[in-house]
């Protein structure tokens, strides 16, 4: 896939792949006219040399960027494309530890059916197999992991929101289970919390809860109209 930049603003931005570049043009950030480049390239060129933008517009202008999101059938609205069922989990895939730019709801939320899927296959496999099925399980977790921390960022940035929400959601839980520990161990036990630490538990696992809230209005949110700070 090519590697592409365009002009914005009077800046260069990029690269992005052919996907990435098709979804700009039906969010109207590139137009016919805009200039894109790639390496092997003399000179910046029109995008319609290169992108099919339907039939020429003739003496008539090109249509605005649409300011909201596109009413068709297809789900597309601008910023992120619909995805279905088996797309998604091709494109999730297809950019497996790609953090940059946006995922629409869709493009998440099937991925996740499809990595929940496959975690209730590994457990179906655990109970029949034994340690073999231990072995799958734990290989699908591996294999799913990647693509389901990427698309979970691109989410977050389809909704103008930074990845470091979902990265800081892991070193917090790092940090409160790491607390938790050296409170069991000054207790002294493994079954009770000291004053201290039974505090540090409420508060943690209350801050803990407050955050995998905030995340699932993330997640479930429409994602910005027209390009934002991520794409």
């Amino acid at each position: 896939m090519g590697s592409w930049h365009y002009a914005w603003n009077g800046k260069s931005e990029g690269p992005v792949d052919d996907e990435t570049m098709a979804d700009l043009i039906r969010a109207g950030r590139v137009r016919r006219d805009t200039l894109v480049w790639q390496e092997g390239m003399a000179s910046w060129e029109p995008a319609a040399t290169h992108f099919g933008f339907g039939p020429a517009p003739g003496t008539i202008a090109a249509p605005p960027p649409m300011p909201s999101y596109a009413a068709s059938t297809s789900g597309l609205y601008a910023g992120a494309p619909g995805r279905g069922f088996t797309e998604a989990i091709k494109v999730c895939f297809r950019k497996y530890a790609t953090f940059k730019g946006r995922a629409s709801r869709s493009e998440y939320w099937w991925f996740t059916l499809f990595t929940s899927l496959l975690g209730g296959l590994g457990s179906l496999l655990e109970a029949g197999m034994g340690s073999d099925g231990q072995a799958l399980s734990a290989l699908f977790g591996i294999a799913t992991f990647l693509p389901s921390l990427s698309v979970t960022v691109r989410r977050l940035h389809d909704t103008d929101h930074s990845g470091w929400w979902i990265g800081g959601f892991y070193i917090a839980i790092f940090a409160y289970v790491l607390v938790l520990l050296v409170a069991f161990a000054d207790s002294g036990s493994t079954d009770a919390v000291g004053g201290a630490g039974s505090a540090v538990a409420a508060i943690g696992g209350l801050g803990i809860f407050a955050w995998m809230i905030a995340l699932l209005v993330f997640m479930v949110k429409r994602g910005t109209p027209g390009p934002n700070r991520f794409g």
